[in-house]
């Protein structure tokens, strides 16, 4: 059975617990086995390994350089990373090497904050 791990915390203007329960179902509906985790710890533990997949929703969070080591060995050794909004591409500011498991880091609203429309055209 595949096994992912959804780390949630930081900023709560991304609703990072809701999320994660969102996406833990998602997930369980594509028949994984999912743990739920709330502190960067999680990434230090030598079982992260053997996961399929990791899932963080930590905006604007910090980790330790160990925590950082070790998921970014997970990463190289084949375990999935999926990015989740500001939760992936705006955790852990002050860590290059996440920004590189990552692809990138978030930096700005392009125009600041800018009123839109969103036209949903199909609901379902």
């Amino acid at each position: 059975m595949r096994e992912a791990l959804i780390v949630w915390g930081g900023w709560s203007g991304h609703e990072p617990q809701e999320c994660a329960h969102i996406i833990k179902g998602i997930l369980q509906e594509e028949g994984f086995k999912v743990y739920l985790e709330n502190t960067t710890e999680a990434f230090a533990d030598p079982s992260i390994h053997d996961l399929s997949l990791i899932v963080p929703i930590m905006t604007m969070s910090k980790i330790e350089k160990e925590e950082a080591k070790n998921l970014a060995a997970a990463v190289e050794n084949g375990v999935g990373i999926a990015g989740y909004h500001g939760g992936a591409g705006d955790a852990f500011r002050e860590c290059v090497e996440y920004q590189f498991i990552i692809g990138g880091q978030w930096v700005a609203h392009p125009g600041n904050i800018i009123d839109y429309t969103v036209n949903v055209t199909r609901p379902d």
